[in-house]
């Protein structure tokens, strides 16, 4: 049986990480005949370790070797790169595993060292593994970069792509951005993310109530307050439809604005938060609900819109997150921060449901992790 495993550096890893790339792509390895593993630094999912995925602990979730990506933290890189108490352990599961495939979530500069170390071992030990490592972001920051820091950024991606055999970004917009990098182009491949198992199996038809949702983090950057705003250009006209907001309450201070915004256009009757719900819970509104809306100012891939588009709701997204990619899916787009866009789409899915020629049917072509894994394990790829 081929061997891959997946390295996740520092991470603690919860139950919120099973369903997301994090965890599903562990799993779709498994359910392509693979013996899937998993390095994580602490493993907190008492779920994910029932799900025959073999898990490997470090120990290590220290906070002064996580570089902080808003800004260039040289000493911490240098920690990070330093760091043999990781270091060494992963090199043991390596060396002792031996994988067909590894990869790695492109999160520590540690990672280059040790895959370099594995590299030549090897090469010496005439050992073959695919060496792959999954960007952990779309390489939108880098045009406004300082031209000094541009350069070290450059020079860290051409020193990884000697070292990778291939790297993987989650969007189109991802690859026109890293292809610029003319020692990364070569290696570079666009594996989107998919959704989990659970959110592929069929959908049973059922009568979508009048409901408009998002699910999200209260944060700023989310745009909820942009949401709201549109979601009340149509209410008047249409007042059966409800929006809900259905997420945690990260940002304490946005979610009071964000109160005091729906009590100030009489929306109190109309628009609730629904705070965390479970997985079957949250399968169960996308169900029941007829139009999903992302109204985020910035995003890596916005995995909410993709489960949205597979249980087959009217989907509307702002351009975040490479929304150009999910075209196909039949998504509408519309320009961030535009109030009045977004409710001009709202009003046109409202009057699509209600007219009945909307077709809840979207999962045709969302493939699997399984069919990720397949991909990248194809030698060709």
């Amino acid at each position: 049986m081929n061997k891959f495993i997946l390295y996740l550096p520092y991470s603690e890893f919860i139950d919120a990480y099973e369903h997301k790339a994090l965890g599903a792509i562990p799993v779709g390895f498994r359910d392509a005949g693979f013996d899937s593993q998993l390095i994580v630094g602490i493993m907190k999912s008492e779920g994910y370790k029932k799900l025959g995925i073999k898990i490997f602990e470090t120990g290590n979730l220290d906070t002064e070797y996580v570089d902080d990506y808003s800004e260039m933290h040289l000493m911490k890189r240098i920690k990070n790169f330093l760091n043999i108490r990781e270091l060494i352990p992963v090199l043991k599961i390596l060396i002792r595993e031996k994988p067909d495939i590894f990869m790695a979530y492109n999160n520590s500069t540690l990672t280059g060292l040790i895959v370099f170390i594995y590299k030549v071992y090897c090469k010496i030990f005439m050992v073959h593994t695919r060496l792959i490592l999954k960007l952990d972001n779309d390489g939108s920051s880098i045009a406004t970069m300082p031209g000094a820091r541009k350069k070290l950024i450059n020079l860290y991606y051409g020193y990884l792509s000697v070292i990778f055999q291939r790297i993987l970004t989650e969007t189109t917009c991802g690859y026109d951005v890293f292809k610029e990098m003319p020692a990364l182009k070569k290696r570079l491949r666009v594996v989107p993310n998919s959704v989990a198992n659970d959110f592929l199996s069929k959908y049973d038809p059922v009568k979508r109530q009048r409901n408009i949702i998002t699910v999200s983090r209260i944060t700023p950057d989310k745009g909820l307050d942009i949401l709201i705003k549109s979601f009340y250009r149509v209410s008047s006209s249409y007042p059966e439809w409800n929006l809900e907001i259905i997420g945690e309450i990260t940002d304490n201070a946005e979610y009071n604005k964000l109160i005091k915004l729906i009590d100030e256009l009489g929306l109190g009757e109309s628009v609730k938060f629904s705070g965390i719900f479970t997985r079957i819970q949250l399968i169960e509104k996308y169900r029941n609900s007829s139009i999903f809306c992302l109204a985020s100012l910035h995003e890596s891939f916005a995995i909410s819109r993709l489960e949205a588009i597979s249980q087959g709701m009217y989907v509307i997204s702002t351009t975040a997150g490479c929304a150009q990619d999910f075209l196909k899916y039949g998504l509408h787009i519309v320009p961030e921060s535009d109030i009045q866009s977004l409710g001009n789409a709202i009003k046109e899915g409202i009057q699509v449901i209600e007219s009945g020629e909307f077709k809840f049917n979207a999962e045709n072509s969302i493939i699997s992790y399984a069919d990720i894994a397949n991909i990248i394990s194809n030698s060709d790829f």
